[in-house]
Formats: C-alpha cells, structure tokens, sequence
C-alpha cells in the first residue's frame, strides 16, 4: 500500500541545527612515482604533482614540494644527484638543481635547447658536470656554463638521444635512435651499431650504463617499446643477449632499462622482472616476488647501502635477502572504481580502496596523515579492493578480488580465503555486519551471465555459504545488504531487476512491484533513516519502508531531481543526500542532491566535471556529519567531501527565532508568535507532504512579536511552516490545514 510521505523525519530537526555555505574537500588521487635516483644516503623519488619524497638508507620519508621549500615544480619528470650533492630536476619550467634550501632553474631555451625539446634522461658525470639527454641533441652543465651538443657542432651523428653513461676513463657514452651507441673520447667519436659489432637490433640502443669494472652494457631494439637485444662492450669485444639466452624464459620478455650499481652490478628491469648480474651470474626477481606490478619504464637505483629500489605500488626494496614495501605516504587517494569503498574506522580515520589504479588501501588519519597498505603484505593474492567497511566493534573489512577478504582489528590483519573455493573468480561486491555479530558478503563474477552469491561469517568463525543451488536468491548483483535489528536480513538485486530478497535466518521471502508498494524491480541501495524507516534506491525513484506501508517518492511528486537513484544516506540532522544518475545519459549537472528542511538542494562540488559513468559510488556519511563519495567510473578520480556546516544552537551563532502558531489545526488563518521581533528581514516557507514548497514569504524586520499568515488557498492536509532570518538560525512548526 503506498501512503503520502510526512516529511517528520527531516524538518523539525531545524530546532537545533542550521544550515551554512557547505564546505567542499577534493582528495585527488596520490601522485605514482616518475623518476627516481640514489646516491649514498639519499633516493629521491619524483612525482607528477606532489613534488620529491626523500628517504634516507634507513627508509625514514621527507617531503619537498613548492610549498615547504624552495622547490620549483610539484611535477618532476627526470632526476639525478651530481657528485657534490646537488639534486638536478627536469620540470615543465625547465631544469633546475637543488641544495635543499635552494634552488636554481633554466629554461629549456636557457640550456640551448629549443623550448619544446623532451627531455629523456638526466645524468650526471663524475666530475659534477650534468647532462640532459633529448630529441634534440644533449645539453650539459659544466662550470657554471650550459653547452648543446648535436649533428651541428659535434660528432653525434643523430640529435635523437635517449641515454647517457659515463666511464671512469673520462669516455662519455650517447644512447641513440637511428645510430647505435656513440662514444666520446676527448675530440674523436666512435659509433657502434650493428653494422660494425654484428649484433642485431643495436641500431636503435635506448638504455645504456657503464659498470665499475669498465664493462659498457647496451639495450636496443626496434623501437623504444620493442626492446629484445642485449650488448655488452668489454676489453674491445661486443658480446649479444637476449632475454632467453640470459634465463628468462619464452616468452621473452620486453627488455627496458640497464643501471650499473657497486661492485660490477648490473641491474637490469623488463617487463617481468627485476634482473641482477653480479660475479657472472644472473638473478632473476618476478613480478609475484617483489610483490608488485612494478613501473618498468622508471630506471631503477640502487643506494649507498646497495640496496636496490624500483617503482612498484610506489616504491619496492631489495635488501639483499628480499622485496620490502617502501610506501610513499602522500596526499590524495587511490584512482580507480571505488564501489563502496569508503568507510569509517572506530578512531575516526576515514578508508578507501580502489581497483584499476591505486590498487592499494589508503587511510586518512584524525590527524590528516595519509597511509597506505597493500593487501599482497598480508597474505593476499590481489590488490584490487572493491569494498570497505566497519564493524561497530572497531574492525574494518576489505573486500577484494577472487574471493579474498581482509580485515583490520586492533592493529592486525587477517586473511580470509575460505570463500574463494565456492566463488572462483568473484570479487567481494560489499559487506554488512549483523546485530549479533555475523557478517555477510556478497560476491559477484563480470562477464558470467551475473553469477554471484552471498557468504555469512557467524561471530564463532563459522563460514555459511548461499548460492541458487541452497536458497531462492537469484543470480542477481547484490549490491547491498542491509539487517535489521532482528536479524532480517535484506538483499537488493540491482541487476537482474528481482526486487529485494530478506532471510529471517529460516525462510526466505522477496519484495517485488507485484506484492508491495516498491516502484521498481531494480534496487541498488538500501539506508535506514533516523526513525528507522527503510529506504530504497530504485531505477523508479525512492521508496520509504516504515514496517507496513511503501512511500513513494519521484520527480513527479517532489523536486527528487532524477527517479534513477543509485545511491541514499542520512545525517545526523535526519536529512537525506541521494547519488542519482540524470534521465537521459550524459546531462551535464549535479549528480547528489540533498533533502533538508523539506527542500531539494543539488550539490555540485567546485570543478566539478561530467563524464559518462559519473553517478556517485562509495556513498556514506561519517560521524562529522560529512558525506562522501567518489565518481562510480573514474580511472584517474579522487574522492569528493562535502560538509554542510552544521552549527549546534550552544555554539555562539546568531539567535533562533522561536515562534509557535495558532490556531492549530486551522482553517486557513494563523498567528506565528514569536519568542522575540525580528531583527532582521526573514524568510518563511510551507512545504507540503510531499516535499514541495507551496508558499514563500520574504517577512521585514519588525517590532511585533506575532506575523499573520493564511493559508485559505491551500487544501487540507498536514503542512510544515518554517521561518528563519538571514544569517541566523531557522525552526519549523507542523502545522495541520482543515
């Protein structure tokens, strides 16, 4: 049975809070690494954003930006550290070095190079000079002079550079595209390219380095992206690799950068691996080792303590005896989908996780400290989290892919895979804690017809798992799960468009359009109100569960700004924020909206932009009284705060002009009697039952205590009036119309 919507719920909690200019939070995602350097007791590691993050050998961070130091760019593209200290930096305003209090910065056109030369590699020499290797010849530093070299006015027989090395004999070796490998030797160049060392594929090197043993090693192949041959240079004789031929295996890996670390280490990476040659022999470290798909167009480095370091979910080390996780710590959130994957901890930390990009899990801290945490350190097999949520006991549980479930309690992790041997190749979908301490998942697999199921973890460590084959419950995408205080349990088919599913622990039933008041099949999300009301998000509009009746709301009956709602939360001031997806794809607009005082507000947070899948996901609202969510489909999105400044009436803000009407029930005509004038010009407003404004007055201030109001031309029915004065706080007054 459907039933008018009284809107008690939300409207007289204006007695004791009001509303101010919202405040909006954008947590763009963390900066990934795009160069990195080390050199005794520093490893810089460059962002795109976020500036330098400095670690010293015992892993300790420091943080160099534009804002805390002298730092010319956030946004570093090459790094190097020359011989007396200083750190070089190619950045969109050129090129600058660094003394860590300093810094010094040349314009691409101040070097000698042309303005829109690509800068590819930065390297510095023994002797301090610094050399910029690009498309258009290799600029270098020297004495406080800058000096090009290219086809002009040297023996580089090609401008298209890509490396530099250097020998201890004062040689000077040039990565080139077209002509092999140069060397300088004082005046003279000598080329050495396929033709004349009778190794295939070296016409075109892209990474050099020169071990301390003197030995020149060499990548080349058919183009920058198609790297298969290796070159060693040792004692005048060239001797040619490949990945096989080095233990690598078929299929060969792409090979990619060459690095020469202490005691005539080589290190080399590919697209599989983290490759070290060392007395003769190679070690070969997979990708499942170090823990980490891993950046392979970022040279590696290697310390002062011979550790070696690589770009790989921020930064991967090898301490000689293995792989650690040497996370980065910066601002932002992790990119990627974000499902529901926001949620917060007992202490008031706000998680998040990601798929697709990030792949981690990050945690704000009370104390706005970023932390990060990949599931792969403990014990999982995947880093893609889809969801994240929060036990009233304190832990936190993160659902992840295949079947792999974490959680976080008291400073512990533990691994949950029993579930992957009855959903092989699901991702956990959400989760939601019971009254009695159970737990349910559900779980869901793409590109099988929506096949999924559904997983209950009792408080005694019992597994009980659901599928079609054991209970009613369709293969339907279940993407939330909601239990009442009684143990019901409620399933939402957001797919398969089946309605909602509820398990009491014995019997199952199922709400549909046919057998209740809901409007649509197709539920995506279900919240309970302050009056413990349910509501669901349907592809029809909201619907409101109080025990007994369904109460329908649309665009056609309140100012619901779209029926197809995705997403419902409440705050603690009893109004209702709703993610929505606009009518007709891709309408430019707000996507969140919020029921407060009776009336529809659309939010659209500052640069804001739309794209196709922008409805929000991820959708909740802490304990500040603050919502948060991120884009449903957002590769490079971070994640959306908005906090609608809720004041408390004990805190020093402007009065509340309390006022009581009468007579009340009314005919048409009443009296607000004020507790005191006005002082200022005010705003009165009646809404009806359903949410839409009726009638709006603009009151002067006066020195009256009573305002004359009438309400004749209204029909009967329950109406609320509510008053407040610019700058002030506001009250409502329920009102009924005979």
């Amino acid at each position: 049975m459907r039933t008018s919507l009284l809107f008690l719920l939300f409207l007289p909690t204006c007695f004791c809070l009001t509303a101010q200019t919202g405040d909006w939070t954008y947590f763009a995602p963390s900066p990934g690494v795009s160069g990195l350097v080390s050199q005794g007791n520093t490893t810089l590691a460059g962002t795109n954003g976020a500036g330098i993050v400095h670690f010293d050998t015992l892993g300790n961070r420091a943080f160099f930006n534009s804002s805390n130091s002298a730092l010319p760019s956030d946004s570093i593209t090459q790094l190097a550290i020359d011989a007396e200290g200083h750190w070089w930096m190619q950045h969109p305003g050129g090129i600058s070095r660094f003394d860590g209090a300093n810094a010094q910065t040349w314009t691409l056109s101040q070097t000698g190079l042309p303005a829109n030369a690509i800068v590819r590699a930065l390297k510095a020499a023994p002797d301090s000079s610094l050399y910029a290797a690009t498309d258009n010849g290799v600029a270098f530093y020297k004495a406080g002079v800058w000096t090009v070299l290219n086809t002009a006015n040297s023996g580089l027989p090609t401008n298209n550079i890509w490396d530099v090395a250097f020998g201890s004999d004062g040689k000077v070796y040039f990565a080139t595209a077209g002509s092999g490998v140069v060397e300088q030797d004082g005046a003279n160049w000598t080329f050495y390219n396929s033709s004349n060392t009778g190794i295939s594929n070296l016409n075109n090197v892209y990474s050099v380095a020169v071990t301390t043993e003197g030995v020149l090693w060499a990548i080349g192949g058919l183009s920058s992206v198609i790297l298969v041959r290796l070159a060693k240079l040792e004692a005048g004789v060239w001797t040619g690799y490949t990945a096989v031929s080095i233990g690598l295996g078929t299929p060969a890996p792409q090979l990619q950068k060459v690095v020469a670390g202490s005691a005539g280490r080589l290190i080399l990476t590919t697209s599989a691996t983290v490759s070290v040659l060392q007395q003769e022999a190679w070690t070969h470290y997979l990708t499942k080792e170090i823990g980490c798909t891993f950046d392979d167009a970022i040279s590696p480095a290697e310390d002062g303590a011979g550790r070696i370091w690589v770009s790989a979910c921020d930064l991967a080390r090898l301490d000689g005896q293995g792989w650690s996780r040497q996370l980065m710590a910066l601002p932002g959130t992790p990119g990627g989908i974000m499902f529901d994957g926001i949620a917060e901890g007992s202490d008031g930390s706000i998680w998040l996780g990601a798929i697709d990009h990030g792949r981690y899990i990050a945690r704000l801290t009370v104390d706005n400290v970023w932390e990060q945490y990949l599931p792969i350190d403990y014990g999982a097999s995947t880093n893609d989290v889809f969801s994240v949520q929060a036990d009233s006991d304190g832990a936190m549980w993160f659902g992840l892919d295949r079947a792999q479930i974490l959680r976080y309690s008291g400073g512990a992790w533990t691994l949950f895979d029993t579930c992957a041997a009855h959903f092989p190749g699901n991702f956990v979908l959400t989760s939601t804690g019971a009254p009695n301490g159970d737990r349910w998942f559900s779980f869901h697999r793409l590109g099988s017809g929506g096949y999924s199921g559904l997983a209950r973890y009792s408080a005694d460590g019992q597994w009980q798992f659901f599928t079609p084959d054991n209970s009613p419950m369709p293969l339907a995408y279940t993407r939330k799960i909601f239990i009442e205080a009684n143990g019901t349990a409620w399933f939402t088919t957001a797919n398969l468009s089946k309605g909602i599913f509820r398990y009491n622990g014995t019997t199952w039933d199922s709400i549909t359009v046919s057998n209740s008041g809901l409007p649509s099949n197709r539920v995506n999300f279900l919240a309970q109100a302050p009056d413990g009301a349910i509501w669901a998000a349907t592809s029809a509009g909201l619907a409101r569960y109080d025990g007994q009746n369904w109460t329908v709301l649309t665009t056609a009956n309140s100012g619901l700004p779209s029926d197809l709602v995705l997403r419902v939360a409440f705050d603690q001031a009893g109004s209702m924020y709703v993610g929505y997806a606009p009518q007709i794809q891709g309408t430019p607009g707000a996507r969140v909206a919020v029921l407060r005082g009776g009336v529809w507000t659309e939010l659209i947070p500052p640069n804001w932009t739309n794209s196709s899948q922008d409805a929000p996901d991820a959708f909740f609202v802490d304990s500040q009284n603050r919502l948060w969510f991120a884009k449903s489909v957002d590769f490079l999105g971070g994640v959306y705060r908005y906090d609608p400044m809720l004041v408390r009436t004990d805190e020093p803000v402007a009065r509340q002009p309390f006022f009581s009407v009468a007579p009340n029930p009314t005919s048409g005509p009443l009296t607000l009697r004020l507790e005191a004038p006005l002082r200022s010009e005010a705003r009165l407003q009646v809404w009806n039952t359903f949410g839409q404004n009726v009638l709006q007055l603009v009151l002067p201030q006066t020195t009256n205590n009573t305002v004359p109001l009438d309400l004749s031309a209204l029909p009967a029915g329950v109406y609320w009036v509510y008053l407040y004065e610019d700058g002030g706080l506001g009250a409502t007054v329920r009102v009924v119309k005979r």
